[in-house]
């Protein structure tokens, strides 16, 4: 919506010096004399007997070998998740449900101008609120229920036009019949939401809170008064009245504001005040500014068309509206 102001294993064969050392002996030149006279008789003792005996074996030097074990890769572990899919979207479309064509249809309602919260395919409050907002603006029963011939409507309808024209580009008007308020500046819808107005009952309840006097019943007129008005002053964050709290208000007759609530049903439930869902209101101030018109009228419950300025002057605010919404 348009706001004003505002992912080497070497394995060699042995080495292997066969030193085969011929060690080649020798007569020391010693000649045996048999018998005595001259007659030498030259015997060949042991021919180098002692020589072949004294060869030494041959040295094998032996290579060691040093295989290293294989590494083994250990491959990882998948884990398969059994996780059960979300079930399928059903063909009416309502708070719990949860899937694409809820994303979708809150993809189309912040498109026209509605907040139906972050468009994360779950249908929630604020979705539903948007689509009790879309339904009662186009005369239909405000059940949050959304068909597949609503959700074509919603897909395909044309954007919303001003019901009070007459007051200018920046204004915001608030329909009681209906339950909606409509945000205008400069000419763009900046936001369409439901609210929740008086209830019409008169009422006397207990003061709560530290704004309360103990054990004082405070008693009004559960109105939301009609005509054209002005926002005039504005508190931020809570504002703790004897009936209740207040959040984010913006006054714009006495008592009478729109504010935050927790509790915006789809029926006119306020003390007189104009309720807002929660999530709005947080940045609801900064859509409007004081001096800037409001106007509260009634449209009828048929679909929304313009409607004529008020012929008389604006209500005064109801009694007790200063005790909160």
């Amino acid at each position: 919506m348009h706001l004003r102001r505002t992912r080497l294993l070497v394995a060699p064969v042995a080495l292997v010096a066969l030193l085969v050392g011929g060690a080649c002996s020798r007569g020391d030149g010693d000649a045996t004399r048999a018998g005595g006279g001259g007659s030498t008789s030259t015997t060949v003792t042991e021919a180098t007997a002692e020589t072949t005996a004294s060869t030494e074996a041959p040295t094998t030097t032996e290579a060691t070998t040093t295989t290293a074990a294989p590494t083994t890769t250990t491959a990882p572990t998948t884990t398969t998740s059994t996780t059960a899919p979300p079930p399928a979207e059903p063909e009416l479309l309502q708070s719990g449900v949860e899937g694409p064509r809820t994303q979708k249809l809150q993809e189309d309602l912040e498109r026209l101008g509605f907040d139906p919260g972050e468009a994360d395919g779950q249908f929630g409050t604020k979705t539903t609120q948007a689509v009790w907002a879309f339904q009662a603006l186009h005369g239909l029963a405000k059940d949050g229920v959304v068909s597949p011939q609503l959700a074509e409507q919603i897909a395909t309808a044309p954007p919303l036009t001003m019901l009070r024209p007459d007051l200018g580009p920046t204004h915001t008007e608030v329909d009681l019949d209906r339950q909606v308020m409509l945000v205008w500046g400069d000419g763009a819808l900046e936001l369409v939401t439901h609210v929740s107005t008086g209830s019409g009952v008169a009422y006397c309840e207990q003061g709560s809170g530290p704004n309360a006097t103990p054990g004082q019943e405070y008693c009004g007129d559960a109105r939301t008064p009609e005509g054209d008005y002005r926002y005039q002053r504005r508190i931020e964050g809570e504002r703790h009245a004897a009936l209740g709290v207040l959040y984010s208000p913006v006054y714009f007759n006495g008592g009478i504001a729109v504010h935050g609530a927790p509790s915006v049903p789809n029926h006119p439930a306020s003390h007189g005040c104009v309720r807002i869902p929660l999530h709005i209101s947080a940045y609801f101030q900064g859509l409007v500014a004081d001096g800037e018109p409001i106007a509260v009228f009634r449209g009828g419950t048929g679909p929304a068309t313009p409607v004529a300025a008020p012929g008389g002057p604006a209500a005064p605010p109801p009694d007790g509206a200063e005790n909160g919404g």
